[in-house]
């Protein structure tokens, strides 16, 4: 494992980005998640920050200061930053689609809420009280966005407006938004592109965006990583002595894990379904994915823990030779898909087996999750820090080479 560390830090040393741009009149100091992906990435960066808090808090505190540093007045941070362009990018026209209507060098979109579990192991880390009161109003800010922007049938649960904002691009999940029900990642991939045009021409506004039902999504994931950012800053406001807001974030996080519990659960099936709103309703996205798993890392009842427990441990849907898989073997959307860029159909990422990991933890499956853990470092270990694997062979195929956010294995710790 201590090898495992060293490798770690050199990667995330070796994407570590920093100076002036030009582009925002600001310094920066961020982890690319790679030699390609040139530019900052929110949920990535988050991560980032849960990692180099191992290392270097200061590196860490300069990796969180600069994500804030482009927040807007109403509490919004993007999920790109491009703080200085290389050549290449200048005539490449996909970060135009979605870029934001009123910065030019950020986009329109956001990605899950991480940013409040990073603070958490930050402060854990570092024990610095004053850095904690520096960073979690403006944090908190971000929350109060999501909750007054992006729930627009207040029912305590976030939309999403694309799939990117869900950091899990090409989930066939969504190719059921789209009628796509081939569920070819090709068909998916034009839908989006005519969204994200209509959106650049209507400036991205929110209203007219839900009004039209155009992808108004409730996603498993992504609320369940708002719920435990909802608990994370109950704990944190206590650390500050503001119990009033500790107390506020308590209920919110019950709220919305109850409503997590309430509105995703599908009896049938015995699990949990994200879903889209169309014509004035709501419809579960039957695909069973990584999502569906991840109210593992709530404190959800024994009941919904032992099927999720059932579909996690089946090989023929989840518990295959390197889980955990981004969808289920037994969907008729299962790829891996790892000799594409079709991401998420199937392969098995460091940053969602991480969250399983924890979630295990969480409900005393020790063994099931030391599984997961020496499953993940047998394919670090064998292929490198990769961007995903397939769960057959573990191969990574087109995957990205020396991928910040798989040094997340140095944080498989029964520490919480």
């Amino acid at each position: 494992m201590e090898k495992l560390r060293e490798k770690a830090q050199k990667i995330l040393l070796k994407n570590l980005k920093k100076g002036f741009s030009k582009n925002l009149k600001k310094n920066y100091f961020y982890i690319s998640p790679d030699k390609e992906h040139y530019h900052q990435w929110f949920w990535d960066s988050c991560f980032h920050i849960i990692v180099m808090s191992e290392f270097n808090t200061q590196y860490a505190i300069n990796e969180l200061e600069t994500l804030l540093s482009v927040q807007k007045d109403n509490g919004f941070i993007p999920h790109i930053i491009f703080w200085n362009f290389r050549l290449k990018d200048r005539f490449k026209i996909w970060w135009k689609k979605e870029q934001d209507p009123d910065y030019k060098f950020f986009t329109a979109e956001i990605q899950p809420p991480v940013i409040a579990l990073s603070l958490k192991k930050l402060y854990k880390k570092s024990g610095d009280k004053e850095m904690l009161k520096k960073f979690i109003f403006k944090i908190e800010r971000y929350y109060e966005y999501l909750e007054r922007e992006r729930d627009p049938d207040r029912d305590s649960l976030i939309s999403i407006i694309t799939p990117m904002e869900s950091g899990m691009d090409l989930s066939p999940q969504y190719d059921i938004v789209f009628q796509n029900f081939e569920f070819d990642p090709q068909n998916s991939v034009k839908k989006i592109t005519e969204i994200l045009f209509f959106y650049k021409k209507i400036n991205w506004d929110l209203n007219i965006i839900f009004e039209k039902e155009i992808f108004d999504v409730e996603d498993v994931a992504f609320n369940t990583i708002y719920a435990l950012s909802l608990n994370s800053l109950s704990f944190l406001f206590k650390e500050i002595g503001e119990e009033n807001k500790s107390e506020y974030y308590r209920k919110k996080y019950e709220e919305v894990k109850d409503k997590i519990i309430k509105k995703f659960w599908n009896e049938e099936d015995k699990i949990f379904y994200s879903l889209y709103h169309r014509n004035k309703k709501e419809e579960k996205m039957k695909v069973k994915t990584i999502s569906s798993l991840f109210p593992l890392c709530l404190d959800i009842p024994e009941y919904y823990v032992n099927h999720l427990l059932s579909h996690l441990t089946d090989p023929e849907k989840f518990f295959l030779n390197y889980p955990v898989p981004s969808v289920s073997r037994d969907e008729k959307s299962f790829g891996p898909l790892t000799d594409t860029r079709f991401l998420w159909r199937g392969t098995t990422w460091v940053n969602t087996n991480w969250f399983i990991y924890k979630g295990l933890l969480r409900h005393n499956k020790k063994d099931l999750a030391d599984i997961i853990k020496k499953k993940t470092e047998e394919l670090i270990e064998k292929f490198g820090f990769c961007e995903f694997y397939d769960p057959l062979t573990g191969y990574p195929g087109k995957a990205m080479r020396d991928f910040s956010w798989s040094t997340l294995i140095v944080d498989f710790k029964h520490d919480e």
